[in-house]
């Protein structure tokens, strides 16, 4: 019973092994992916020395993404090193009862052996006193050439498990060397990298002073678009809210709606097909010069490839279509009390009042020096104001 648990725990743990060293593969497949696609944005913007902090940021995340390719390797190292030690174990626990086996069987050869006389063995069965005797001593000589036989099969047999441990223990053992190899392999492109991001910041070292008037003008030009968009969510918001006293009621469906995005928080598709978040909510400092404050961002801001498509990221309706200088096209989507709003569209693809789904097209992204989706959520509370939120926590992670 004992041995049949012990078996069942190596079976289990051997499977949980596989499909957490499957699911870290995986991990890493999909990181190899996103840095792939940083590398096609930083290509596509490797002329463009005005965003240079973009870069930077862009250079960053790749880092980030490296550092967790690194970080599963070494989990998967661990892994294979535990493996290996208790494969090792196994093999000399197979070995020593191999040995004892084997051992065993030499003593009970030789005392066949000695005793392989048949005349002895006959003579033996023919002194005995009562036939029924006789029987039992010819029996007995029988069942012992079976044992030794028996004996000698199972030798065999236990050689030949100890063969197949050693072989999957040399092949567990290049599979420890190969990703070995692979971090040292990604441990050299992550210097390169930080090596990269460190002459961008070199490059910015000698430009504080005018990069300090540069973000003073744009943080006061993004301060005036925040209030515009702020101030068009909010009237909107308001008249939304107005129409809804006016029916007495806020629609079942809208409630519904409400609740189905409050609960899908997390778990929202994003607004372009591949990106990557170049600029956070909130107020942040340069990535640099940590004295100079970054202009205030009500959301978040989505490096992409040239003339992406944006879509919905839940189901709604169209409330607005609007120009904003600096945002160029905005599309305003209602989902019950919330808004998304999505912002830098060259094209636009729908109008006001239309019902739109998850994943439906609202237009392109704008090109120019770079291609950045400008995204933001807000909630709509009871006194018809609207309440920004981080869309970062909304958004599913990658």
């Amino acid at each position: 019973m004992r041995l049949l648990i012990t078996l069942l725990f190596v079976i289990f743990t051997s499977v949980a092994m596989a499909q957490t060293m499957a699911d870290l593969d995986r991990r890493r497949k999909k990181a190899e992916e996103e840095i792939a696609y940083i590398d096609k944005l930083l290509q596509q913007n490797s002329t463009d020395r005005k965003n240079s902090a973009q870069q930077l940021n862009l250079i960053r995340e790749k880092i980030k993404t490296r550092k967790q390719i690194v970080a599963g390797i070494d989990a998967q190292i661990q892994m294979m090193e535990n493996d290996v030690s208790k494969k090792q174990e196994e093999i000399v626990h197979l070995q020593n009862h191999f040995d004892t086996l084997k051992k065993s069987y030499e003593q009970l050869l030789y005392q066949t052996c000695k005793n392989r006389n048949k005349s002895h063995w006959l003579m033996h069965i023919l002194a005995s006193d009562n036939i029924g005797l006789a029987y039992h001593r010819w029996n007995y000589f029988k069942h012992y050439a079976s044992y030794i036989n028996e004996q000698a099969a199972y030798i065999k047999q236990t050689a030949e498990e100890m063969n197949i441990e050693i072989e999957s223990l040399n092949t567990k053992k290049t599979t420890l060397a190969k990703r070995m190899t692979d971090r040292q392999r990604e441990m050299r492109t992550l210097e390169k990298e930080e090596a990269e991001g460190q002459k961008i910041v070199k490059d910015l070292s000698g430009q504080e002073q005018e990069l300090a008037r540069k973000m003073a003008d744009q943080r006061k030009t993004i301060e005036r678009i925040n209030k515009q968009i702020e101030q068009i969510v909010s009237e909107q918001a308001k008249k939304d809210r107005q129409q809804r006293q006016k029916a007495a009621a806020l629609p079942v469906a809208d409630k519904t709606l409400s609740t189905k995005f409050e609960n899908n928080r997390g778990q929202l598709s994003w607004p372009v097909q591949k990106g990557v978040i170049t600029e956070r909510f909130g107020v942040h400092y340069h990535p640099v010069f940590k004295n100079i404050k970054m202009q205030p961002n009500n959301g978040i801001d989505i490096t992409t490839e040239a003339n992406s498509p944006v879509q919905a990221v839940f189901a709604g309706e169209v409330r607005r279509v609007f120009t904003v200088p600096g945002m160029h096209n905005c599309v305003m989507v209602l989902h019950g009390d919330y808004y998304t709003l999505y912002c830098k569209l060259s094209t636009v693809a729908v109008k006001t009042g239309d019902k739109v789904a998850a994943g439906q097209a609202l237009g392109t992204v704008f090109t120019a020096d770079n291609t950045v989706l400008h995204f933001e959520i807000w909630k709509a509370k009871n006194n018809g104001e609207a309440e920004k939120s981080d869309p970062e926590l909304w958004l599913k992670k990658k």
